[in-house]
């Protein structure tokens, strides 16, 4: 249970990234064949890839440091299902529920000292 945080964040990291590519690949296919709001698909995969990696580095520092990781995790994964919505759904979800155990598991490991 308590590497749920990094596996849970290392598979989200990763089908976050590939989301973002995919929303910066829609936006500039929009972009180039002159529809509204290309370029700002574009901008909101690039950003959505930034908490990607945000979160892929939450997840492996949420062995080492819980409270910071877990907030890495679920921060990442709300910021990437608002940034790119439907793409993000799946990584979205990994992200929150990784970084959710992992702050319920620092919890209960700080309960039982």
């Amino acid at each position: 249970m308590a590497k749920t945080g990094l596996i849970l964040g290392i598979i989200g990291g990763i089908f976050g990234i590939l989301a973002a590519i995919l929303a910066i690949f829609i936006g500039g296919l929009g972009a180039a064949l002159g529809a509204e709001g290309g370029n700002s698909v574009i901008g909101l995969g690039f950003g959505a890839m930034v908490f990607s990696i945000v979160g892929l580095v939450g997840g492996i520092i949420s062995g080492d440091k819980p409270l910071i990781g877990g907030l890495m995790l679920v921060i990442s994964g709300i910021l990437v299902i608002i940034m790119i919505s439907a793409f993000g759904i799946l990584s979205g979800i990994l992200f929150v529920i990784g970084g959710a155990l992992t702050l319920y598991n620092n919890k209960k490991k700080h309960h039982k000292k």
